[in-house]
């Protein structure tokens, strides 16, 4: 058979509402990899038995993707019915067989039922998820030894000279460009010219999306953030590790890289009402992810 006959792995994934940021990013990911994810978000028409087909994906699956975050795992809900539902199928399972893979979407606790099985993290163990699946589906695990990553080129780093052209940017506490000391809105302003008019490789993409990390990080720690704010701005930190992973890969995909931080400007543009600095983040994410189809072709 043929690699463009092989009928691709079927990957339930099975999450909760309140994750359901995440869960279309992995769907997307495990698409783009060549399986087949099934997420009731695409997958179910209106004027169907969604339960029946819920069972019924699960029971075709060839594995199924148990996502959890701190929200979830404390949920009562139909989610925790379809986590043990999971379970019982996986009971059915020749001893040894991955089908069950936890997925933690953040620091969460998994349940006790699950302990014993072998989880990973999301979007950090995304290679290893894969290679799990690519074990499922019968093709060889491709995961990339310790040696070999410490022999991939690291990415370049500035010179002196750049260094000194450019701003010296103190994320945390007080922020000193060249000698002087700015407020935040200044900061904001400046990191967004500094993104925008120095990006020449992935290299400096990915310094300037770490960079962003850092900022998004920032306002998380501000006392007293509204609960549904922090969330937005998870998914948008979680958007931005997806298109760092994709941008250090062999292959990055440059209209992965756009769709992902569009998405991201998209989530930030819905806080700007509650954070002032999430406007001038949205529109570097938006600077981005044009920038993306002339850094990484396309």
């Amino acid at each position: 058979m043929s690699g463009q006959d092989e009928k691709k792995l079927l990957v339930f994934i099975s999450h909760a509402s309140e994750d359901n940021a995440a869960a279309k990013r992995l769907t997307k990911r495990l698409k783009d990899d060549g399986f087949d994810p099934w997420l009731d978000l695409d997958r179910l028409l209106p004027g169907q038995d969604w339960n029946l087909e819920i069972e019924k994906a699960m029971r075709e699956s060839g594995a199924i993707l148990l996502c959890f975050s701190e929200e979830s795992v404390s949920k009562e809900s139909y989610i925790q019915k379809e986590y043990k539902r999971a379970m019982r199928i996986q009971e059915e399972k020749p001893e040894g067989t991955i089908f069950v893979i936890p997925v933690r979407l953040d620091e969460c606790e998994l349940p006790f039922y699950l302990r014993e099985i072998q989880w990973v993290d999301y979007p950090d163990d995304y290679d290893r998820l894969v290679a799990a699946l690519n074990v499922r589906a019968g093709r060889k695990a491709m995961v990339k030894k310790e040696e070999e990553k410490k022999k991939e080129p690291k990415p370049r780093k500035p010179t002196a000279s750049q260094k000194a052209d450019g701003p010296n940017i103190v994320v945390h506490g007080n922020i000193n460009v060249g000698g002087n000391w700015i407020n935040r809105d200044q900061h904001n302003t400046i990191t967004n010219n500094y993104i925008t008019n120095n990006i020449s490789s992935p290299a400096d993409f990915v310094a300037a999306l770490n960079q962003l990390k850092a900022e998004i990080e920032a306002l998380k720690a501000q006392p007293n953030l509204d609960s549904t704010v922090a969330r937005r701005l998870n998914t948008v930190e979680g958007d931005i590790q997806d298109v760092i992973t994709e941008a250090e890969s062999d292959k990055p995909v440059a209209e992965r890289i756009k769709s992902t931080l569009e998405s991201a400007k998209d989530t930030m543009d819905r806080i700007s009402g509650s954070i002032g600095s999430a406007v001038t983040l949205g529109t570097t994410l938006g600077n981005l992810a044009l920038m993306a189809l002339k850094v990484f072709g396309g």
